[in-house]
């Protein structure tokens, strides 16, 4: 029997798609399960996103903190990245080198735990080297922008498939959006 192929679209400013992460990482370790994560930018590159009302802001808190208690994660939500662009086009280049579940895992640590900038090219090189990737390689791919049209290609898929709300899990012709559990991922790979 054929292992069913998991689609994951995420952000790494998302803080939902960290703690997310977790119980997806559990199943595809326990039934061997590859993971192929596609990019969705929360606040796209060139795009004024307007601000959000504090009472919006406080409510969003105080459920990613239960969330994240909950899944024994302690996270920070330092705001310093504004945008992920240049994050998931790094992504991509890991996934062509084999270090995709590595770089996402090493992306959400910098930004949830280290309070780092995502955006910044330093800061995604020293994610990508602290991984096994050639830093001189991954910056130039990050700075010549090779990945660029494959990540907006996974944001035009987003849109045409109806993601509207991320983590975004999909396996086959069924999807869940948000934090699923354990058991809600396994339902869902089993249909």
């Amino acid at each position: 029997m054929m292992k069913p192929k998991i689609t994951v679209f995420s952000d790494f400013l998302c803080p939902f798609c960290y703690i997310g992460k977790q119980p997806l990482d559990e199943v595809a370790k326990e039934q061997g399960l590859e993971i192929e994560w596609r990019a969705f930018e929360l606040r796209p590159e060139g795009v004024d996103v307007p601000p959000k009302p504090p009472e919006y802001m406080e409510r969003v808190k105080a459920g990613v903190e239960a969330l994240a208690k909950q899944y024994g994660l302690e996270m920070s939500l330092s705001g310093k990245s504004k945008a992920s662009r240049r994050a998931h086009e790094g992504a991509k280049f890991a996934e062509e080198y084999g270090k995709a579940q590595e770089y996402h895992e090493a992306m959400f640590v910098a930004q949830f735990k280290d309070g780092r900038n995502v955006d910044d090219i330093d800061t995604l090189v020293d994610v990508a080297t602290s991984i096994g990737l050639d830093p001189g390689a991954f910056r130039e791919a990050v700075e010549s922008r090779r990945y660029r049209d494959i990540v907006l290609e996974d944001e035009r898929l987003a849109e045409e498939i109806g993601v509207t709300g991320i983590p975004c899990i999909i396996v086959e012709n069924r999807g869940a959006m948000g934090v699923q559990s354990v058991d809600q991922i396994k339902a869902l790979i089993e249909g």
